[in-house]
């Protein structure tokens, strides 16, 4: 009996083998597609116009690249009703309202790798302007932009450095005005050398050894 019962625990050891290496492999893959945004230290991108002059309003439309139906759309959605200029201009609460919050939506969420806004803040804000990004992935990073002040400040902005997109962007403050915003166009995917291609192939590979396993 004890030869039997050896030869059934090396099996069950080898099929863990194989279990063990299928999950690092597929953890391998799945880590290697997540974003990494970072604060971008020299903002310069597209130009976002506004659709029109908006009055009262908590949902309007930009476009990217040009004020026009055929360039790229961003959804814009307020807490707090706005008044908008057209063109690359302001959004500013209307009279007795406050605005805290902005989402910006890309309604293609592969276009985009980097955001920046400029803008004026109220004193209660204590300058600090809270950014949530959210990738195409549904993977999302928070930024807190501090030492703002409550007069104009300067373009803050994000950038992936890994070939990921923005889904959405949200800002959270206490805003006079929001402003500038600009988008950079996400770059054309570079191939990787077939790094990804030799992991799948042995994701698979280790997969197809496991299952002769079993059948034996």
């Amino acid at each position: 009996m004890r030869g039997p019962l050896s030869a059934a625990f090396r099996n069950l050891m080898k099929a863990l083998k194989y279990i063990v290496s299928i999950v690092a492999l597929t953890a391998a893959l799945t880590l290697s597609a997540r974003a990494n945004f970072i604060v971008d230290q020299n903002p310069d991108g597209v130009k976002m116009d506004i659709d029109d002059h908006n009055s009262g309003v908590t949902d309007f439309e930009g476009f990217v690249g040009a004020n026009h139906p055929t360039a790229p759309h961003v959804d814009v959605h307020t807490t707090g009703k706005v008044t908008t200029g057209s063109g690359f201009a302001n959004i500013k609460p209307v009279h007795g309202e406050t605005l805290t919050q902005l989402i910006f939506t890309p309604e293609n969420g592969n276009l985009f790798n980097g955001f920046s806004f400029r803008g004026q803040l109220e004193r209660a804000a204590g300058g600090i302007v809270t950014a949530v990004v959210v990738d195409n992935l549904g993977n999302s990073q928070t930024f807190t932009f501090t030492g703002l002040g409550n007069g104009d400040f300067q373009p803050q902005g994000i950038i992936s450095l890994d070939g990921e997109t923005i889904k959405s962007v949200t800002l959270i403050s206490n805003f006079k005005e929001v402003k500038q915003i600009e988008w950079i166009d996400a770059p054309a995917q570079a191939p990787d050398g077939g790094t990804t291609v030799m992991l799948l192939g042995a994701a698979l590979g280790t997969l197809g050894m496991a299952r002769r396993f079993f059948k034996s």
